[in-house]
């Protein structure tokens, strides 16, 4: 009788382990997936991240809307390394033409230098090429970013810092720059106080009359820094993320801007993640609030 308890105890220990080492995925943060600050973690060599419903609306100055749709997939190609894909695309309120299309495609990979012992962090090297798309394009733009992941008995520790460039219309003749877009280009733009429409760039960060103005694009650089923490839950596979960053885009006369967040992630099943998120941009030319949302499906090797 003693046997046979010790034995169902070892084979019900081992059927609850089993899908507990599967069901891992809600610990890896990507950026945006709650939150901006990603840890230092790639995808696992083999396995195939399908982020495919990712939905972020952010309510814009002067009572604007825009709700952004960014389906990425990555990969883990070889040990420590990932490539990834991603193609956002944007939706705006009735007022604004165009209302919607893709902004473009990323291209980017992601490499962990240091894997995460007793007494290092983990660290990892990311970077992108991003190509615009659409009729109002601009030239393409890059990035590296720097990532450190350190772990502590209360949660986990996460420091990102990148730098990148970014395309911009400047006005000819010492008139100044036009302030970028985010994520979308220029559009005609009702002004809800006067109903008068007005030429502009509708990005988040704010907008800045076209008109007939004569202009030249030209690339300037733009940095970001940023502290996450998170603490994770494993018998509820359940993760709580929070981060504060500072994002600059120099010369160009634009205040820095400020944002924190809050979300989450819970593992549904072995291969599937959901997540969201809330936060807010409280400093920088266009405080805004913003929610986000998205599903994460993982196919590992062997799948």
């Amino acid at each position: 009788m003693r046997r046979g308890a010790i034995v169902r105890g070892v084979l019900l220990a081992a059927f609850v382990a089993s899908p507990a080492a599967a069901q891992s995925e809600y610990r890896n943060l990507e950026a945006g997936r709650p939150i901006r600050i990603s840890d230092a973690t790639p995808t696992e060599r083999y396995a195939l991240d399908l982020d495919l419903t990712t939905l972020r609306l952010e309510r814009l100055s002067l009572g604007r809307y825009r709700l952004q749709y960014e389906p990425r997939v990555a990969y883990g190609i070889l040990p420590r390394t990932e490539v990834s894909l991603r193609m956002p695309s944007f939706y705006r309120e009735p007022s604004i033409s165009p209302r919607g299309g893709i902004a473009g495609v990323g291209v980017g990979a992601e490499y962990q230098l240091v894997t995460e012992g007793l007494h290092v962090p983990a660290i990892a090297l990311a970077g992108e090429a991003f190509i615009p798309t659409g009729p109002n394009a601009l030239r393409e733009s890059y990035s590296v970013k720097g990532l450190l992941t350190r772990s502590f008995p209360i949660g986990r520790l996460h420091l990102n810092a990148g730098y990148g460039s970014f395309p911009v219309r400047e006005v000819t003749g010492g008139g100044g720059v036009l302030v970028p877009p985010v994520i979308d280009g220029p559009c005609d733009f009702e002004v809800p106080e006067t109903g008068m429409p007005m030429r502009a760039f509708c990005g988040a960060g704010g907008m800045a009359e076209v008109g007939s103005m004569a202009t030249i694009v030209v690339t300037r650089y733009r940095w970001i820094a940023g502290a996450g923490v998170d603490k994770s839950f494993a018998l509820k596979s359940l993760l709580f993320a929070a981060d504060v960053f500072v994002e600059k885009y120099e010369k160009i006369g634009r205040p820095a801007d400020w944002t924190a967040e809050g979300g989450a992630r819970k593992q549904l099943t072995q291969f599937m993640v959901v997540d969201a998120a809330f936060g807010r941009r409280f400093t920088g030319i266009s405080p805004s609030w913003f929610a986000t949302a998205g599903t994460t499906f993982t196919l590992p090797f062997g799948i």
